[in-house]
């Protein structure tokens, strides 16, 4: 699952990763671990004494170093230390993002390894983190980042209107250059699969004239003018592959396109399709013979 951090550009937040105290007790810890294993959140108890300022920020440091070299455990149990001892207090906001954070991770493990279920589930989880930290007031700059974290995680829930307001609104609070880049590009991305081409179609323009030269304005280009969607079946650098398999779509019914791309290799393509659930149906259509299919723009 590609998402707006795998640009390489997101902005870190400080953040953290560690054990409970050392006086709590064992079955505390064991809930701890059990609980940010499953992504869920634990309830503050009477002995969950808020962290003083100087061990949260710790606290929180070490568990998103934790996250930028992948040890997702050890960053979701420093979030639920965070949390179990100041649930709305200092540091919630921040904590609440990194679980969200931490669940879209694990999200894409469990789509990697053909668990749809389990990817759905992770997202939602994600979903509800980032709100629960959008709720937890937190500073302009983290706000922009948990906005742009929701959008995310409704794009790929396929809720493209949540999205549009979310990476929008993102949009405005995030100041790191390249990051406003891909986020308006997500704008752009998200109106088209909601249907809205003209928007979309402004939307690219806009990229392509505030970040001229970035890998988001290049995207953009290849985005704008669209007017539908198609199912790309397979790319090949023989013509001959490629009209086999215009002939095996047509043993099933189905009307194919080849064509030839900019680098020369041969393309086949069915569409276009009117909407984006439009082109889903057809992709699950042809997932039995064709499982690498993709959906294009």
């Amino acid at each position: 699952m590609r998402n707006l951090r795998s640009t390489g550009t997101w902005v870190v937040l400080t953040a953290a990763a560690t054990l409970l105290s050392a006086c709590a007790a064992p079955d505390a810890n064991d809930a701890t671990a059990q609980a940010a294993a499953a992504g869920r959140q634990l309830e503050p108890r009477a002995s969950d004494k808020p962290l003083k300022p100087k061990e949260m920020q710790q606290a929180l440091a070490d568990a998103y170093a934790a996250f930028e070299r992948k040890q997702y455990d050890a960053a979701m149990t420093g979030a639920q230390r965070v949390l179990a001892g100041n649930p709305a207090g200092k540091g919630a906001a921040e904590a609440q993002y990194l679980r969200g954070r931490v669940l879209e991770e694990r999200a894409a493990q469990a789509s990697g390894v053909g668990d749809s279920s389990g990817a759905k589930a992770a997202l939602q989880s994600a979903r509800e983190a980032y709100n629960a930290a959008l709720a937890a007031n937190p500073a302009p700059a983290v706000e922009g980042n948990i906005r742009a974290g929701i959008a995310n995680v409704a794009y790929f829930q396929d809720d493209y209107a949540t999205a549009i307001a979310e990476w929008t609104a993102a949009h405005e609070k995030i100041t790191e250059p390249q990051t406003k880049a891909w986020v308006l590009y997500r704008v752009g991305l998200s109106q088209q699969r909601f249907g809205n081409f003209p928007d979309a179609d402004r939307t690219f323009a806009l990229v392509q004239q505030q970040y001229s030269g970035t890998e988001a304005a290049r995207r953009a280009a290849a985005h704008q003018g669209a007017r539908g969607f198609h199912v790309q079946v397979g790319v090949f650098t023989s013509p001959t592959n490629a009209d086999a398999t215009i002939a095996s779509l047509r043993a099933d019914g189905i009307i194919g396109t080849h064509i030839t791309d900019a680098q020369g290799r041969h393309v086949v393509r069915i569409g276009p399709a009117p909407t984006y659930d439009q082109a889903k149906a057809l992709k699950a259509r042809l997932a039995a013979k064709f499982p690498d299919a993709v959906i294009l723009p």
